[in-house]
């Protein structure tokens, strides 16, 4: 069987369209998957970076860089309340970038699409609040 070309172009396409929302799902499966071991794993603050099996946690006032050896942070579940601050280096040296705090309820999950992550700062160090 011979398929025209205006076919052939759309199960090209439907083919295409058929993986890209496989890439999807299965990237959205690993995320509900890291945020619930996230969840168990955390006592304050837990990151799940890129390229490293295990979570990573973080206390009150604890630099967290948005990359740990070469691993950008895929997301992060906040198991306390917590008022954050984002600084422009991993060290988190160089001040707040903005000068305001952002206050972060209990439970909070901040998946890091895009990268967005980035555009914020390097790192971030996070102090204890009333919000829980």
């Amino acid at each position: 069987m011979k398929l025209s070309g205006v076919y052939a172009m759309y199960a090209m396409y439907s083919l295409t369209a058929s993986f890209a929302l496989m890439g999807l799902s299965n990237a959205i499966l690993d995320l509900l998957a890291a945020i619930a071991e996230l969840k168990i794993y955390c006592t304050t603050i837990g990151l799940k970076y890129e390229g490293i099996s295990l979570p990573v946690s973080f206390d009150f006032g604890e630099c967290y860089p948005y990359e740990l050896l070469a691993g950008l942070a895929q997301v992060a579940v906040f198991c306390k309340a917590a008022t954050c601050y984002n600084n422009p280096n991993p060290d988190c040296t160089g001040g707040a970038v903005p000068p305001l705090p952002v206050p972060i309820v209990a439970g909070t999950i901040l998946p890091n699409v895009a990268d967005f992550v980035q555009l914020l700062g390097q790192g971030a160090t996070c102090q204890r609040n009333g919000l829980s």
